[in-house]
């Protein structure tokens, strides 16, 4: 069995190390080691990575009991020097061990129990038990939580058995029998936890509550800690500097200037749509049927812009039925209307037309649309448009 160096000490992240067997399954070449400094992934905490020797160590998984440190190439049974990518390995320390801290004040000072942990590679979420966590409640653990962070209080670890937990204060059961390690933050929280985290508080750097969101009949709470909540800060910051250059107002004037911008673009497109409105009913004006038919292809036209036109054109000829095609490489949109006084049904002339596509649609008897994938030309709609208003006289 594979020996845990992460155990002794989550800050060792070099060793020299055997490969005592390499093989390949379904996810691809792996080594088996006699010691190891790589975390494999579980508890909510992602696999390190890193190199053996010269192969990249690209996951780390628990299979069948046995550490298989996964490599883009097969490494021969010999030995060689493991190193961990340790900005990576640091940044889940910060990470997991903010949330022992959150999850232990959210339960302490509102009885917020927390269900699930999820470390990713942008985020970090809790699942709380309940969805009624306030802003003002989130601030105040926030608060808390940086205070504990900058008292250094240790992080410690150690193993116990399964009836020892039994006389502990432990947040949750283990999940686990036999031997069972706990991590304890002094003073704060006391949880059995497989994971690597820092010697003290400190090194969590800060913590950040960035969002909530309703999830699994309760409350997802995305936070950032340490070196993340600084890149997500500088992120912030870099994002506000265009924005007061982009809207010509300092900062504290930007929610200000942007509810004027948008005021002004909701005028824009009301200005707009009256005016597309007036086009339309132009161009409705200057459509006429021929013997009671209208036909029209047009390029790349908005299948909703034609849903309008066509109705306008039924509106002001009562007995006409048309056709409107829109082409937009190799695509075809198809809208089948008819005038209250006109025969037929435009489901059936949509059903043909739509016999040519890959594609679907819908309506009524009065008006139909659809479209789809098709190699065929717009002659070949207006074709059987034809040959199905023939049945309707």
């Amino acid at each position: 069995m594979t020996k845990k160096l992460y155990y002794q000490d989550s800050e060792i992240s070099k060793a020299p190390v055997q490969v005592l067997q390499s093989a390949k399954d379904g996810k691809g070449s792996y080594a088996i080691l006699d010691q190891s400094c790589f975390y494999p992934e579980g508890g909510g905490q992602p696999a390190d990575t890193g190199k053996i020797g010269p192969a990249k160590v690209v996951d780390v998984q628990t299979v069948e009991g046995e550490m298989r440190h996964y490599t883009d190439t097969l490494l021969p049974q010999e030995s060689f020097s493991a190193q961990v990518d340790w900005p990576k390995r640091w940044d889940h320390m910060q990470q997991h061990a903010g949330q022992h801290l959150l999850s232990a004040l959210l339960e302490d000072m509102y009885g917020f129990k927390t269900q699930s942990f999820h470390l990713g590679q942008e985020r970090v979420s809790i699942d709380l038990d309940l969805d009624t966590a306030t802003k003002a409640q989130l601030k105040d653990v926030e608060n808390r939580a940086n205070q504990l962070i900058s008292q250094r209080l240790a992080i410690s670890t150690r193993w116990v058995t399964d009836k020892e937990t039994n006389a502990l204060q432990l947040r949750k059961p283990p999940a686990v029998a036999g031997a069972i390690r706990l991590v304890e933050i002094d003073g704060i929280d006391l949880n059995a936890c497989g994971g690597t985290h820092p010697k003290n508080t400190a090194d969590i750097g800060l913590l950040k509550i960035i969002s909530t969101e309703k999830a699994k009949g309760g409350m997802r709470v995305y936070f950032l800690c340490g070196i993340r909540a600084l890149e997500h800060f500088n992120f912030l910051m870099e994002t506000t500097d265009n924005l007061v250059v982009q809207l010509n107002a300092p900062a504290d004037e930007l929610p200000k200037a942007a509810k004027a911008l948008l005021a002004e673009k909701a005028a824009a497109d009301k200005t707009i749509k009256n005016l597309q409105e007036q086009v339309l009913t132009f161009e409705a004006a200057a459509i006429f049927p021929e013997n009671s038919v209208v036909e029209r292809v047009f390029e790349g036209r908005p299948i909703k812009e034609l849903q309008q036109l066509a109705r306008l054109v039924i509106g002001q000829h009562a007995s006409v039925t048309l056709l409107f095609i829109s082409v937009s490489e190799g695509d075809m949109r198809l809208v089948c209307a008819k005038g209250d006084q006109a025969p037929g049904d435009m489901r059936e002339v949509l059903k043909g037309l739509l016999a040519l596509t890959e594609g679907k649609g819908g309506g009524n008897a009065q008006f139909a649309q659809g479209g789809g994938r098709t190699g065929k030309a717009p002659e070949a709609f207006q074709e059987v448009f034809r040959e199905t208003l023939k049945k309707f006289k």
